[in-house]
């Protein structure tokens, strides 16, 4: 019997979570890969182990960029005349690093929800940048900073680079505030939330992991809990473009998300 069929409930939720929140991002694991997950969740191997093993089918190349790609307009985030990330991995092609990264932080993610599971989440754990550390660190030297470009999603603009600290800052307020407002609905407190941090979208790159690792601790806080394997990675990007093109203001249109919740929320 696969592994993941054997765990307990708690575990097993806690990789189907991990799971569709990279599902959300693009991600398809093999049955291999969701094992693998598996293992680590039941502590059947170490986190190193689990990560050495996919490391080990992508070893970096060592190639120097050529004059054409040394002369391109450098970007602080890109390998010189390419379009991948500079990465831990040394992956010199998007599709490796995405599969490492997939990989690397859905291990990272599954291990959130054994804190959460265990009860191990507090206030204090409401830091997007601390999150995104967490998951990103093994992926990428900035994990945890905030990003020094400017970003937009075709036509709509991210909020500008100048103004995170203080926009992430009134993102981190409202999460918090979310534990002792009982006032609204949580899924339209969560959409105001997500909405809003979107639109910051204050890293360069695993804005979306981030956010929805602390969605669950924010709605575990509360006493509830989310099922993101309700949702589709057709919708929530959607909604996500949705919120963008509706705002009227400063804040995103939460409206779109709201539903979403409802369901992940049941």
């Amino acid at each position: 019997m696969p592994v993941h069929d054997r765990l307990p409930e708690p575990l097993r939720r806690c990789v189907d979570q991990a799971i569709a929140a990279e599902a959300l991002e693009g991600w398809r694991p093999t049955a291999e890969q969701v094992e693998a997950l598996s293992a680590l969740a039941n502590d059947d191997v170490t986190f190193s182990e689990y990560l050495a093993d996919y490391l080990t089918r992508h070893p970096p190349r060592s190639s120097r960029p050529s004059v054409r790609q040394m002369l391109r307009r450098r970007n602080p985030y890109l390998i010189p005349g390419t379009m991948v990330l500079r990465n831990n991995f040394g992956a010199d092609t998007r599709a490796t690093l995405a599969d490492l990264e997939f990989v690397a932080t859905a291990g990272r993610i599954a291990g959130w929800h054994r804190r959460i599971a265990d009860g191990q989440v507090s206030a204090d754990d409401i830091d997007f940048r601390a999150v995104h550390r967490s998951l990103f660190a093994d992926t990428y030297e900035w994990a945890g900073d905030y990003r020094v470009v400017e970003l937009r999603l075709g036509d709509e603009k991210f909020a500008p680079q100048s103004s995170l600290t203080s926009m992430m800052d009134g993102v981190v307020a409202s999460a918090r505030a979310v534990l002792t407002d009982d006032g609204d609905a949580l899924a339209d407190q969560l959409a105001r939330l997500y909405a809003d941090y979107n639109s910051v979208h204050p890293f360069r790159e695993g804005n979306g992991r981030t956010g929805t690792t602390v969605l669950h601790i924010v709605a575990a806080l509360r006493g509830s809990s989310l099922d993101l394997c309700t949702l589709s990675r057709g919708e929530w990007y959607a909604a996500s473009r949705a919120s963008m093109h509706a705002r009227h203001d400063a804040r995103a249109d939460h409206r779109p998300f709201v539903p979403l919740f409802v369901r992940a929320l049941a």
